[in-house]
């Protein structure tokens, strides 16, 4: 099992946009699943501050699926984002969520990836993407 500074310390930094979302800390678990720690703040809400964008949503997801590849590979290849499909079956409210990715199918270049976004222990949204995998320098 991989801890938070395990993680931490396969990058040279922690990308500024996971701050934005709010990023608190990822780890591999033991089913080779790959966990991302999240608590989005009010800054990123509709609704009077009550429900936590979409797009935001989606971003938390996206960045689970990806990071995990970024681990797998320790930083010398990077997932780009060929296609996401999201579905969203319950608000996001500002606070504590996981995410837990897992890559279902790999190829040479491509990979299939799929997340789901856990609050309170309720299922809020599943992804599923298709990732070209391409050397850190393109």
């Amino acid at each position: 099992m991989t801890s938070d500074s395990d993680f931490a310390d396969s990058f040279k930094e922690i990308p500024p946009f996971l701050e934005i979302l709010g990023f608190k800390g990822a780890k591999l678990i033991e089913d080779d699943s790959f966990v991302c720690d999240f608590s989005p703040s009010v800054d990123l809400t509709h609704s009077n501050g009550m429900i936590v964008q979409g797009g935001f949503v989606t971003g938390m997801l996206d960045a689970c699926m990806a990071q995990f590849i970024i681990f797998k590979y320790r930083g010398t290849k990077i997932p780009l984002t060929l296609d996401i499909d999201v579905k969203f079956f319950m608000p996001c409210a500002p606070g504590d969520v996981r995410v837990i990715s897992k890559i279902t199918k790999e190829g040479k270049s491509i990979s299939f990836t799929e997340a789901k976004l856990f609050q309170n222990d309720q299922l809020i949204a599943i992804s599923t993407a298709t990732n070209k995998i391409v050397p850190t320098k393109i």
